[in-house]
């Protein structure tokens, strides 16, 4: 009978410390109104503080009518239970879902301005490729001219250099025939000189002999 009764007791006491340590859960102060945060459980305890309705809490251990709670500060005191709540209060919810919808609508208005510079910048990417592909048109335009006047220049250059070696040459054989005529014309004019130098002395000499033969004359 003994061990039953301890039994129980034993039982009991296991319970009520259960109980007593429950794991801490999230509680929120319910909407619009303020708690008082006291040192204990009962109205005759220490205020702390004033909770504001909407608060976070955790909630950590029941006694009666009121739990211990703790502040995300740290701070721990009791507050009268039926003022928590587990859901989160409406006022908060709205605030998140206004915020969420806020952050929503501030994305939408970025990807709104991103497609607007995206489609302006396709337009201008699509004018730039025409005017490359108009470029790239006048450039194969530009090259195929050069391609054929570089082409004309080389065979002019290559008529030029053979017309200027042909004229080097015939300069030179120029120069060589007109010092083969100064040469000839020089002989000839020695020629001429000596042969009139000749036909002189001959005369001079036929003339001084006539003059002896008519003095020989006279004086026989």
């Amino acid at each position: 009978m003994k061990q039953s009764i301890c039994r129980l007791l034993v039982t009991a006491v296991v319970i009520l410390f259960s109980a007593t340590t429950v794991y801490a859960e999230t509680r929120y102060v319910t909407d619009k109104m303020q708690i008082t945060f006291r040192t204990g459980p009962g109205n005759d305890r220490k205020i702390l503080s004033l909770l504001n309705s909407g608060q976070r809490v955790s909630f950590l251990q029941p006694e009666g009518e009121w739990a211990k709670v703790s502040l995300q500060n740290g701070k721990e005191g009791w507050v009268l239970q039926r003022y928590l709540s587990a859901e989160v209060p409406c006022r908060i919810r709205i605030k998140e879902v206004s915020q969420t919808l806020e952050q929503s609508n501030a994305e939408l208005d970025a990807v709104k301005n991103t497609n607007q510079q995206l489609k302006s910048d396709k337009g201008q990417l699509t004018k730039d490729l025409k005017n490359l592909r108009q470029e790239l048109a006048n450039t194969k335009k530009s090259f195929a001219k050069l391609k054929k006047d570089a082409a004309g220049f080389l065979e002019l250059k290559a008529r030029h250099d053979k017309t200027i070696k042909r004229l080097s040459i015939q300069t030179q054989k120029a120069a060589e025939l007109d010092n083969d005529l100064t040469k000839t014309l020089k002989k000839q004019n020695i020629r001429w000189f000596l042969g009139g130098a000749g036909v002189l002395l001959m005369g001079f000499i036929m003339g001084f002999g006539s003059k002896r033969q008519k003095r020989h004359s006279s004086l026989l």
